[in-house]
């Protein structure tokens, strides 16, 4: 045998060759994969013929339903179907037609399922002159039934049995005639309905590991047209290794092609090419930030969010570093992980929402990149099934996942998951895969990545046992303990814990009654535009503004925050205005061009008038 790298699915296949009567290939079937005996790439049935003749079985039948037999042994089909004799296979009305089998090409012979299945089956029974392997791709389309076989398919399915089965061992010397289901879905084929594990063996063919990736680059790499080509043994090109993680050997032979084609053009380098294969991008979102642009970050984000310096310092930390693509260099694949990873943790109202929205939005121009899930809706056992999609068979199943969707459509994003700590804890699962591989995959088999996303999660957890009134500092070391303590005792999940790493943001309580009317007053502008765009008036002016909203913020309790600053804003302000225009103004023209004033009375009424400019 060669000593060439096999990976694990095909020596397990090679093992279990002649042992069993029996094989399912599945998992990435339609994939190619090298050859390693003749160091060719093909795909992944051709492969498995390939191995199993060079175990045990000079006889290797191959057939689909789409194209029927072929393969080298082609020729020996109608052979086989005549020694088999197709009366005993199928009864009295069944006759083998030669003339029919063969086109112009000896190779291939077009034989129907029910052909192929009485040979085989009676193959199976019967035994052959010599040991036989029948290779079935696309099996789940010729041996899938649904739910509830008919009587003929549950007929097919007791031979089927009978044939896996087979005769009994002890008349039996050699391998014993093979057959090998070919299907990328091995949950479609009726497994439940054939013989247990010691006659049929399930062979799963996953993604390319490191070593088949750093192979197939090492093959090809020269052939890639990049800018600035790493070069075995560079950092570059171990990042480019890791970064194909997740893809088929398919996807790296296309993203080769991809190359040439986009050098006609431009070369790009490496990450702009994947960036232009997963996202149909060239330019990344993160390559079109400018450093000008971040070193406003600290600014523009304090201009929404009052209050919590501490927290802006940390997310402009975390996007400077993806930013420079320094990003996750505590792992060993950090091409793969999300561009950021966040906790954010506090009392309700301080502004954790509102600072991942003003994130989303200054790092690619629009709110619309802020992506939001509420944790407390996926508290049931099977909620994943909503972010990752049913699996096949279910109800939603082509409707996909609420979340692989979502990133699908837009994967430069700030990902929210609100509330954690409500989350069923199978759903903490999905969020370990996403922050160790960067990668999901749907119901569908359809994989996506959140390499270019910023993850961020948020809490209350602890918010009703820390006194409001202790400093900043030791509130920020409360709630980081709690949080810990939560995951590690309450839930018993801290893996999810260290891939967060010291990137827990405890958000500080909002006592200041300055920073409540600075909030306050960042949400005037919306409700001034509101007013222009709906009604015509022109500017919208308050009496004495200090004054009025230090008496607003009276009202306010502090352990509610940001929240009850708009909840005070709206009994003071918004409801009155609102009373006035519909109680005042009959037609809306009256306020086209007037100024809107409002003014607090010294019985702490509210009087709203308009004035002509």
């Amino acid at each position: 045998m060669s000593t060439v790298h096999r990976p694990i699915w095909l020596r397990s296949l090679e093992a279990n060759a002649g042992l069993v009567s029996c094989i399912v290939v599945d998992g990435e079937v339609h994939d190619m994969r090298r050859n390693p005996w003749t160091m060719e790439y093909q795909r992944v049935p051709q492969l498995v013929a390939e191995a199993i003749r060079e175990v045990a079985f000079k006889t290797v039948i191959e057939w689909d339903p789409v194209t029927g037999i072929q393969g080298r042994d082609a020729a020996r089909w109608e052979e086989l179907a005549r020694a088999v004799g197709p009366n005993e296979a199928r009864g009295a009305t069944y006759a083998v037609a030669p003339e029919a089998y063969y086109d112009n090409e000896p190779q291939r012979a077009f034989v129907t399922v029910e052909d192929f299945a009485a040979v085989m089956l009676a193959a199976m029974v019967d035994g052959t002159d010599r040991p036989t392997a029948f290779v079935v791709n696309f099996a789940n389309y010729a041996f899938s039934f649904g739910q509830q076989p008919s009587q003929t398919e549950r007929d097919l399915l007791a031979r089927l049995a009978k044939a896996i089965i087979g005769r009994d061992s002890s008349e039996v010397t050699g391998p014993r005639n093979l057959l090998v289901l070919v299907s990328p879905s091995a949950h479609a084929l009726p497994l439940s309905m054939l013989p247990g594990p010691a006659h049929v063996r399930v062979v799963v063919v996953p993604l390319p590991d490191r070593e088949e990736r750093m192979t197939l680059l090492g093959d090809r790499l020269h052939e890639w047209k990049l800018k600035n080509q790493p070069k075995r043994g560079q950092v570059a090109y171990d990042d480019l290794v890791d970064a194909l993680d997740g893809m088929s050997c398919q996807d790296i032979f296309n993203i080769e092609e991809l190359s040439r084609r986009s050098a006609e053009t431009e070369e790009l380098t490496a990450d702009q090419l994947l960036s232009l294969y997963r996202h149909g991008i060239q330019t990344s979102a993160w390559e079109a930030l400018s450093r000008d642009k971040l070193l406003t970050m600290p600014e523009v984000l304090a201009e929404r969010v009052k209050g919590q310096s501490h927290a802006i310092e940390k997310v402009t930390a975390v996007t400077i570093r993806a930013y420079t693509g320094l990003a996750g260099l505590q792992h060993s694949r950090r091409q793969r992980m999300p561009k950021g990873t966040l906790f954010f943790v506090g009392p309700t109202g301080v502004g954790k929402t509102e600072l991942a929205k003003t994130l989303a939005e200054f790092l690619f121009g629009d709110e619309e990149a802020f992506i939001r899930f509420d944790m407390s809706e996926f508290n049931h056992e099977h909620s994943d099934q909503r972010l990752v999609g049913a699996p096949p068979g279910y109800v939603g199943y082509e409707e996909g996942g609420q979340l692989t969707n979502a990133i699908r459509k837009r994967p430069f994003c700030v990902l929210l998951f609100d509330e954690i700590e409500k989350a069923h804890l199978r759903i903490l699962d999905k969020f370990l895969q996403i922050l160790e591989d960067g990668r999901l995959t749907d119901g569908r088999g359809q994989t996506v990545s959140f390499s270019e996303a910023i993850i961020i999660f948020t809490s209350n957890i602890g918010a009703a046992e820390i006194n409001p009134a202790c400093s900043d500092e030791e509130a920020r070391d409360a709630f980081q303990r709690r949080v810990r303590d939560h995951f590690v005792r309450d839930m018993g999940r801290p893996e999810l814990l260290n891939r967060i790493g010291d990137n827990i943001v405890a958000f500080n309580f909002v006592r200041d009654r300055g920073f409540l009317a600075e909030i306050m007053r960042s949400k005037l502008g919306p409700l001034r535009a509101q007013l222009q765009d709906k009604y015509g008036i022109r500017a919208v002016r308050i009496a004495e503004e200090r004054t009025f909203l230090d008496r607003i913020t009276r009202d306010i309790d502090p352990t509610m925050g940001g929240r009850g600053a708009i909840t005070a804003l709206t009994k003071w302000l918004i409801d009155p205005v609102s009373n006035f225009l519909f109680t005042e103004i009959s037609d809306r023209s009256m306020c086209i061009g007037k100024t809107l004033v409002i003014a607090l009375a010294p019985d702490d009424s509210i009087r709203v008038a308009l004035e002509t400019a």
